[in-house]
């Protein structure tokens, strides 16, 4: 599994989860559209079970809600537990276990992209429901599950040097700007504004009140960290930013909407990991890319274990 396959593993983590902790949600949605379930008197509904919510004088109860969810998500739910049953019971049988240093790199890599630990955090609560605590269980449990799926598979260091020599690009950290951006129109408007900025004004509230860029106007310009080779950014803006000192003001330049007026808030050099410090992730790398693939380690393990479904699970 390399570098963007991992990511992408990442992101499908995630995003499940997400819409695992979105299923109560959901299932309201879906419980409104199923009227003819909640039509009986009240008396009814509170034999079926304590209810939960009310609408429109309907009564919807836990049993209706439980039952609901579990056509929504039942399959993938109840399939996720035996997994993790099955995966932890393999663990303990080889003696294996995950580090809070492992999983707290494999969290940083997560991050990347980001402005701050905090602001990943944030972002993964405020848009998927997601604790730092759900985060780092999933991040330990995938861990784990790659540590199973690898055992038993010897990588040369001659191997590992050969690919960090091949893939060395992968493991340089591009020269990263931290930028704020004003976008106005016309470029007398934005020679104006610079005047104004170099005068003290102050470039928030210029950015709140006059820019036209949707995406750091409400943030008071605020791009975050941009990396020198960044293809979502014009390319006068990046070369405006290589030749800044750290809390200078600059412009205007043309961009696609008008002419930009940025400042650079911060400056991180490029950085490149040598080899020593991407062993054991270029080890893990070629290990998996030997191994079976996860899912059917998954499959694997249950089928050890003997994972029985005994209850159907209602059809969606």
């Amino acid at each position: 599994m390399n570098r963007q396959e991992k990511g992408l593993w990442t992101a499908v983590v995630i995003l499940t989860l997400g819409v695992l902790v979105m299923g109560t949600v959901m299932g309201m949605q879906i419980l409104k559209q199923n009227k003819d379930d909640t039509e009986n008197s009240h008396d009814a509904n509170k034999e079926e079970g304590a209810a939960v919510a009310t609408i429109n004088g309907e009564v919807i109860t836990d049993k209706a809600w439980t039952e609901a969810l579990k056509r929504r998500y039942g399959s993938e739910m109840l399939l996720q537990m035996l997994n993790r049953k099955a995966v932890y019971a393999e663990a303990v049988q080889r003696n294996l276990v995950v580090t809070p240093k492992e999983i707290a790199r494999e969290m940083a890599g997560a991050m990347e992209g980001y402005d701050s630990e905090r602001s990943y955090y944030d972002a993964m609560k405020s848009q998927l429901g997601l604790s730092k605590q759900d985060l780092e269980l999933e991040a330990g449990y995938r861990l784990l599950l790659e540590k199973i799926a690898t055992a038993g598979i010897q990588i040369q260091d001659d191997d590992i040097q050969q690919y960090w020599v091949e893939h060395r690009e992968a493991y340089i950290t591009p020269e990263k700007y931290d930028l704020s951006i004003i976008v106005v129109k016309e470029r007398s408007e934005s020679e104006a504004l610079l005047k104004a900025l170099r005068n003290g004004a102050d470039f928030e509230e210029t950015a709140r009140s006059q820019s036209l860029d949707s995406y750091s106007r409400d943030s008071g310009g605020r791009l975050g960290w941009i990396e020198q080779n960044d293809p979502f950014q014009p390319k006068s803006v990046l070369q405006l930013a290589a030749n800044m000192e750290i809390g200078d003001t600059a412009g205007p330049v043309q961009v696609d909407d008008g002419y930009a007026i940025i400042r650079l808030n911060d400056r991180a050099e490029r950085q490149e990991q040598s080899v020593e410090e991407v062993h054991e992730e270029i080890r893990m790398e070629l290990a998996l890319s030997q191994a079976d693939p996860l899912p059917q380690v998954e499959e694997m393990l249950r089928d050890k274990y003997e994972a029985v479904i005994i209850s159907e699970i209602p059809a969606s």
